[in-house]
């Protein structure tokens, strides 16, 4: 099989050509299925068998009839259709961003909560593509897009690096959750007055969520001293439904966890909270990413727009 001439006796176009006859009987519907000449078709199944040294068709009435040597080529030739079709295909996966690998950064919250919706409408139209998503810190998200380990970040309010650029996706609000049949329930808005002597569940005051919130209690002249620190939304809103404490998490998360145990509040000031996609900087995105950053945004954008016209919601 080193033999040059062994090797070359046939190739891939030879045989598409000899399929296709095989397929038609004829030379014409041959050269219609695959954009060739009638008189190219011919001297293609020609120079094989010359090269062959056997028969492949035999003339029968304007037809061409496959001769068992013809056969018995196509029974081995006929996987390496199904091969390059299905190259063929991923090829095409690729180029229409149907197909590929998407690696996500994000964190607790929008993991559990903005994700999963994310996704399925993102795989409805790539079943094939590989996805991997990892939760995580800010820190460690960052440095996962900056190093590549990452195609894109998905943060609420991410710092500034200079080596990333941040896609403000939506601007969502922090809210207060209550315990259910507290005495705060029935206020349709708190205040840091308000929290006055109640316990506090909510993000430390060092993490950016928490830097926002005591900022906002200090314009309003009080402090904000979370007496259970929780970095992630979703975390608080379980303390809260247990009854211990007066939460603060992003109306993202309040509207996808709400239920019977605890009330939502509006908090004023207002803080509003950026949900961002994060990219490197100066590097074109991949197509995947962008795909799923706009499928992102689409869906925030309705969720949001749908709770605030939704009294039942912040």
């Amino acid at each position: 099989m080193s033999d040059p001439q062994f090797r070359s006796l046939i190739n891939l176009r030879q045989l598409e050509v000899l399929r296709a006859v095989m397929r038609y009987r004829t030379t014409i519907g041959a050269a219609e299925e695959l954009g060739m000449s009638q008189p190219a078709v011919s001297n293609a199944i020609k120079l094989t068998e010359s090269k062959l040294g056997i028969a492949l068709f035999d003339r029968v009435s304007n037809r061409l009839v496959p001769t068992a040597d013809a056969q018995l080529l196509m029974a081995d030739a006929e996987p390496l259709f199904l091969v390059h079709e299905a190259v063929q295909r991923k090829a095409w996966d690729l180029r229409t961003g149907r197909a590929g690998v998407l690696r996500i950064h994000t964190t607790s919250e929008l993991s559990q909560y903005l994700i999963p919706p994310v996704l399925a409408l993102f795989m409805a139209a790539r079943p094939d593509v590989q996805v991997t998503i990892e939760a995580m810190r800010m820190e460690p998200l960052l440095e996962g897009v900056e190093s590549g380990s990452a195609d894109l970040g998905i943060a609420m309010k991410p710092p500034v690096r200079p080596s990333l650029t941040r896609e403000v996706l939506i601007e969502a609000e922090m809210v207060c959750i209550s315990p259910k049949d507290d005495a705060l329930a029935g206020l349709p808005v708190l205040t840091p007055f308000d929290l006055q002597g109640r316990r506090i569940v909510g993000p430390p005051p060092v993490s950016p969520l928490g830097a926002m919130i005591a900022q906002a209690f200090e314009r309003s002249a009080h402090h904000y001293h979370p007496d259970i620190e929780a970095r992630f939304a979703n975390i608080v809103s379980p303390l809260v439904a247990r009854g211990l404490g007066i939460g603060f998490v992003d109306e993202m998360t309040a509207h996808h966890s709400k239920e019977a145990a605890f009330d939502v509040h509006r908090f004023r000031p207002r803080i509003a909270i950026p949900v961002c996609g994060v990219f490197v900087r100066d590097k074109p995105r991949a197509r995947l990413a962008q795909a799923f950053i706009t499928h992102a945004l689409q869906y925030m954008q309705s969720r949001i727009a749908r709770s605030e016209n939704d009294d039942s919601t912040p």
